[in-house]
């Protein structure tokens, strides 16, 4: 028996519907905060601005299994101005009061370790390279005990959420994928709404609401002595601005010092592949992080997961570089998924297996390669996430 409902029936449907959406993306937008067992707060002393320093006792030391929520910092813009009179021009209805990450992140770029200035880019002025506060603001170091070199450590990303509710996007001459180009500075603000989980670029235009954390480091080598800033990134993880480590995803880094010794900074709120004007959606975050040690898994780069699948990685100075080591790299990923031979692997990266750049500003370059699980029909990959 057909039945079709009446039109205020319809209405009513429609309109329950529509309200059932709202709950739905309004819970999917602000879940709970996952429970943690040590929060890092954002202070001077558990900061350093712009480099992994090597003469820094650890902040914390963990045990595997060990879940950490740390707090970042970010979103000071307003340099030597009035911050209230900057917040209330950009519209931000918020006082310095009612956002701590402000004040903290005031603070930290007062008082935190800070490598010597960087030599500004060809054609940009040495108060505008500055004019940050020094770099990245990097929470750490984290040991892990146990972690040698040899090993890897294993970095679920269990929470992401913006602590303040904009962010900003900019460039200047000089800089981005293409710096002979840009003819002057330029800034704009982006509001986050939570809620409706977007970014909010103008009125009218609106990119999905995706925070990461962009720089995700262990320690690098003593080859990499006596300064390693954290501009590039490397082997040891670092500023590798991989929009798909967002909530539920994994990162494996290898050890390259005792203990590991963690970092992380660089507060994204969303960014396109490429992030090619050097910034993202740049912002405060905090995030949970849970630490797994593996002994004796050694990798030579970093390697992320999430709940759908593998991704190999690619850095070098040179795109084109980047690109042969992902390509290396998938195909070392497939041999321990599936027992792939080079020929094999190869073969399959090439029919699928997507390869996307991951950015072309920070000087080593990324690639990325998108291995998906579902193409493997006969196995199964546990995976401590699954998306809603």
């Amino acid at each position: 028996m057909n039945f079709t409902p009446s039109i205020s029936s319809r209405s009513r449907t429609v309109a329950l519907a529509s309200a059932l959406l709202a709950l739905t993306v309004a819970a999917r937008a602000l879940p709970p905060e996952p429970k943690f067992d040590v929060l890092v707060p954002l202070k001077p002393e558990n900061v350093s601005l712009g480099h992994f320093p090597y003469d820094v006792a650890p902040i914390l030391t963990v045990k595997s299994g060990t879940k950490v929520k740390i707090d970042g910092g970010g979103g000071v813009r307003w340099g030597d101005g009035d911050p209230a009179a900057w917040l209330k021009e950009n519209g931000i209805k918020e006082t310095l009061a009612e956002l701590p990450a402000l004040t903290e992140s005031m603070a930290v770029i007062k008082s935190s370790r800070r490598a010597p200035p960087a030599p500004p880019p060809p054609g940009v002025a040495a108060a505008a390279a500055t004019a940050s506060g020094g770099g990245h603001t990097l929470v750490g170091p984290i040991a892990i005990e146990g972690a040698e070199p040899g090993d890897s450590v294993e970095i679920r990303i269990l929470d992401v959420r913006p602590r303040i509710p904009y962010g900003f996007v900019s460039t200047s001459p000089g800089r981005g994928g293409i710096p002979d180009l840009v003819p002057r500075p330029f800034a704009q603000i982006v509001k986050l709404d939570t809620k409706r989980d977007v970014a909010i670029y103008e009125e009218g235009v609106e990119v999905p609401l995706r925070p990461f954390m962009g720089v995700m480091a262990l320690q690098p080598s003593d080859a990499e002595k006596p300064l390693r800033r954290s501009s590039a990134p490397g082997n040891f993880g670092g500023n590798l601005d991989l929009k798909e480590l967002v909530s539920g995803a994994t990162l494996y880094l290898p050890v390259n010092q005792k203990g590991g010794l963690f970092y992380t900074g660089d507060s994204h709120a969303a960014q396109g592949d490429g992030e090619v004007t050097i910034t993202a959606v740049e912002t405060a975050n905090s995030c949970v992080l849970q630490f797994i040690l593996h002994k004796g898994k050694t990798l030579k780069n970093p390697r992320a997961e999430n709940a759908t699948h593998f991704i190999s990685i690619g850095l070098d100075p040179d795109l084109n570089k980047a690109m042969r080591q992902a390509i290396t790299e998938t195909i070392d990923y497939l041999g321990d998924i599936n027992g792939y031979d080079f020929f094999k692997a190869f073969t399959l990266s090439s029919i699928g297996v997507d390869f996307r750049v991951t950015q072309v500003v920070d000087g080593t370059q990324g690639i990325h390669g998108m291995i998906p699980k579902a193409i493997f029909k006969k196995k199964k990959f546990p995976y401590w996430y699954q998306a809603p």
